[in-house]
């Protein structure tokens, strides 16, 4: 959006890129947690459990920012709690891996919502929601392109994709499609 002028480009500085930082490692973080999840457990249980996301946003919010619940919000979260609890008894893939990864997704992305509201009481004019969840989108990038090659090193070599029978065009068009939804869909 930057490159198309749809969004005005923020004006960064080193000082406000270490003070993001934090945010980019823990959602970093938070997709390692989600994408170790879904390699345990059913994607409906992983999901299942990520909707306890509310229930991790009022407690971070109150232990971090002060901000105290009201009794109608606690009231709202039983539900949650309670259903989650329910699904997971119940559920045929549990194991304690899948489920205390994706426990730790919800823990670091909301972690990261509340470091993001505690950094937005601070902003500059440039630095909106959007421009301020791209940067650590993009900043997440650096953070784990280095864990990728390292971990799976040639395997993501166009030479090794062309190899194993895969069109390299379709790969990479695909993969631009998936980054874009999940993008969106995070925004």
């Amino acid at each position: 959006m930057w490159a198309t002028g749809i969004l005005k480009r923020p004006k960064i500085s080193g000082a406000q890129l270490l003070a993001i930082l934090p945010l980019a490692i823990v959602h970093t973080m938070g997709n390692l947690f989600t994408n170790m999840s879904l390699g345990k457990v059913a994607v409906s249980f992983t999901h299942t459990i990520k909707a306890m996301e509310p229930f991790f946003s009022v407690l971070l919010s109150a232990m971090f920012l002060g901000e105290l619940p009201t009794p109608w919000v606690v009231l709202s979260l039983l539900p949650i709690v309670g259903g989650v609890a329910l699904a997971s008894i119940s559920e045929a893939s549990f194991n304690w891996a899948g489920f205390l990864s994706a426990m730790a997704s919800n823990v670091t992305f909301q972690s990261r919502n509340v470091l993001s509201k505690k950094l937005m009481l601070k902003k500059e004019a440039s630095l909106d929601n959007i421009n301020l969840f791209s940067i650590i989108t993009v900043m997440s990038f650096f953070l784990l392109a280095p864990v990728t090659l390292l971990t799976e090193g040639v395997k993501v070599t166009p030479t090794f994709l062309q190899s194993s029978g895969l069109n390299l065009q379709q790969v990479y068009t695909r993969s631009l499609i998936a980054a874009f939804c999940f993008h969106a869909y995070q925004q």
